[in-house]
């Protein structure tokens, strides 16, 4: 197996090794109705399809034309969640409100059988080309596909990013404090920060009725998770961990909790990653965030929120209520280069 030390320009190169290293092997990723198939190999074990699923929608120059990203933030959304994205794009992810600073954005989709949403999916991403949608069934057992889907394709198109954020579409995040306060995480290695979950802690849910239920399976006997791992509300990762996570893929077969796998399952297959909470600066209670942000303004201590459609401007406007804004949409922020 090739190593996970790299160069980020030499991914490709690796990638057409462990490509070449997997035909020996004879692992089967099961992918979804690629076209253009490398090949087809039999056996039982199942790997994430978005390891080679094809990107129905695929807008490579998101990335393309920086020396360097600020920040990538990638999002777990629905499809039919059209409304939430336009808002989203209106308010904290327009990437003009923070220059000089440079956000940018992809939405992760899987496939509908609604011809009409489909449409609707093509028409928004010819207008924002944000969107990438992988060849799979945008389902909630779906997510890890997903997520190894971004992960892909952040290592093929968008190395450039200081930092990247995976985020599920419900959340909302203070950037202009992320900018102000956390900028010391861009350089970090090897590092993740989010609402983590440590080693043997969180249950494993067995009960069939739950919409979490884990069958027997996987983990057969364990009653508790045995990897530290992350709430995927929202996750920040150090770029350099991204092409090594991807190829952690080739070895973890696939399991549905994507939270688990995506950021447990796989940092463990690496040796060290660090994970550090921001636990204290986070809450899922809009009211809570609102009332923050109304009474001590940009002193508020939460870095991340829930706010979802209409809920998004209201958290946006008390946000941004003590910043000035310039006539060129930009509002001011207190950092250092």
């Amino acid at each position: 197996m090739v190593s996970i030390i790299y160069d980020e320009f030499d991914f490709k190169y690796v990638f057409i090794n462990i490509r070449n290293e997997l035909k020996e092997r004879r692992i089967d990723v099961h992918p979804l109705n690629i076209k253009n198939q490398v090949r087809k190999i039999e056996t039982k074990t199942i790997y994430p399809v978005g390891l080679y699923a094809s990107y129905l929608i695929n807008n490579i120059n998101v990335c393309r034309g920086y020396e360097k990203i600020s920040a990538l933030v990638m999002v777990h959304t629905a499809i039919e969640h059209f409304f939430r994205r336009k808002e989203m794009r209106r308010t904290w992810l327009n990437t003009t409100h923070y220059s000089p600073k440079h956000l940018k954005v992809i939405f992760l989709v899987g496939t509908t059988g609604n011809k009409t949403m489909q449409e609707q999916l093509r028409n928004e991403s010819n207008v924002f080309h944000d969107i990438i949608q992988g060849d799979f069934v945008d389902t909630y057992r779906n997510l890890t596909n997903k997520g190894v889907m971004g992960y892909r394709w952040i290592a093929e198109n968008c190395m450039n990013a200081e930092i990247i954020v995976k985020i599920d579409d419900d959340s909302f995040i203070n950037f202009f404090k992320f900018f102000e306060d956390y900028s010391f995480l861009v350089r970090r290695n090897r590092y993740v920060f989010c609402n983590k979950f440590r080693q043997d802690t969180m249950p494993i849910i067995r009960k069939k009725k739950s919409k979490w239920h884990v069958s027997d399976q996987f983990y057969k006997g364990r009653n508790v998770y045995p990897h530290t791992y992350c709430s995927g509300f929202v996750v920040f990762i150090s770029t350099d961990l991204i092409p090594a996570l991807y190829q952690a893929v080739f070895t973890a077969p696939f399991f549905w909790v994507d939270d688990f796998y995506l950021f447990g399952l796989l940092p463990s297959r690496l040796g060290y990653v660090r994970h550090d909470s921001f636990a204290k600066n986070l809450t899922f209670n809009h009211k809570e965030a609102l009332k923050c942000y109304q009474t001590f303004k940009r002193k508020c201590k939460f870095l991340v929120m829930e706010a979802r459609d209409e809920h998004i401007d209201d958290m946006w406007k008390a946000v941004v209520a003590d910043r000035y804004q310039s006539v060129y949409g930009n509002y001011y922020m207190n950092i250092s280069y």
